[in-house]
């Protein structure tokens, strides 16, 4: 690792590029094949749907950018910080199940890390390559031969371990001569490189725990929220964009979920904005163009959850000979059916594929 925080590079190692890394992944590939996480098989991305990922996450201000594998915190903090955070992250997880930092355990998830950074922080370049908010925390770090010896300074990816135990035997993508676990005592204390961090270039570098970083959590969740206010019809291309669809809700866990989403997403309700503000509610992929009172999804799926709608919803009021026929989502978990025109625009929820 670099100790950059004290100025000199320890061990008198000067700044490097290229990596030692189980496959080569060129910047462009890395960025252009995110690929998304569907059930036992994986989906690439093309560039216009990468494009339109980018576009959902662009007006994200609350400091949390997702992808359907990996969620990335802005928030500077110490790797416990993160490790503790993350834990309480348990979006999509089951009953008593904690959350994760990141599991990075192929080059597709270092794909996504790396575009979520880089939609937090822009690259600086050589000159602040080194700065905080250049790297990432992610879930891994050294737990066996940690006394600082040399001869256990040589890399054993089995002293190495993610959340759940594993080890980075089939993946990994250090920086050139990293890890080497540097030492450095801090207020009397002498701090080992155990944690690992990402560049915008998805590099590994081991550092020490009480750095300071972005991190990113493993997400269970099924939804990505857009803060972008778009029509019904704006949001449904939107999501398709990016190789999603609008969301759908079908079962009190999922209201819930959603509405955790869209705290963690949009940031907390805003109990001084009115009850139609647009911030506090989102478009679903539910419609009833078809055929009124018949509600469906847009896959064409009938809609058989109850819908917990807000009275006196639906009323399919009427305006300018427009019906209310499209479906949304308030903060406190009621549904409205609403116009599909230029003056109703929200944010919206897609799907993760899979899910």
């Amino acid at each position: 690792g670099i100790n950059a925080e004290y100025g000199d590079h320890l061990h008198n190692l000067t700044p490097r590029n290229g990596a030692t890394h189980q496959r080569i992944i060129p910047e462009h590939d890395m960025k252009l094949f995110l690929l998304l996480c569907l059930v036992g098989a994986v989906q690439a991305i093309n560039e216009q749907q990468l494009h339109g990922l980018k576009k959902l996450l662009k007006n994200l201000d609350s400091g949390v950018f997702p992808t359907c594998r990996i969620v990335l915190f802005s928030e500077l903090v110490d790797f416990n910080t993160a490790e503790k955070n993350c834990e309480n992250f348990d979006i999509g997880m089951g009953a008593n199940q904690k959350g994760n930092l990141a599991t990075v355990n192929d080059e597709d998830k270092n794909a996504d890390l790396t575009l979520l950074l880089s939609m937090a922080y822009k690259e600086k370049g050589r000159e602040g390559r080194w700065d905080d908010d250049q790297w990432v925390w992610a879930g891994m770090r050294k737990t066996k031969n940690n006394n600082g010896k040399r001869k256990n300074k040589v890399y054993n990816a089995a002293d190495w371990q993610w959340a759940d135990g594993s080890s980075p035997l089939d993946y990994h993508n250090w920086m050139k001569k990293q890890p080497d676990q540097a030492t450095q005592t801090k207020d009397g204390v002498k701090y080992l490189q155990n944690q690992m961090r990402i560049n915008h270039k998805g590099i590994w570098d081991d550092t020490f725990v009480f750095k300071t970083h972005p991190y990113a959590c493993d997400y269970q969740g099924k939804y990505i929220v857009s803060a972008n206010l778009l029509t019904w019809t704006q949001a449904k291309g939107a999501c398709e964009d990016a190789g999603l669809q609008l969301a759908k809700i079908r079962s009190d866990e999922e209201v819930v979920e959603i509405q955790r989403s869209m705290d963690y997403f949009l940031g907390p309700q805003d109990d001084s904005l009115r009850t139609y503000d647009p911030m506090n509610w989102l478009w679903l992929g539910g419609t009833d163009e078809g055929e009124e009172g018949m509600w469906k999804w847009i896959d064409g799926s009938p809609i058989e959850y109850d819908l917990p709608w807000r009275e006196p919803m639906p009323d399919n009021a009427r305006m300018r000979g427009r019906s209310q026929n499209v479906l949304s989502v308030s903060r406190w978990g009621e549904f409205d059916d609403s116009f599909d025109h230029h003056t109703r625009k929200r944010p919206f929820a897609c799907q993760c594929p899979g899910t």
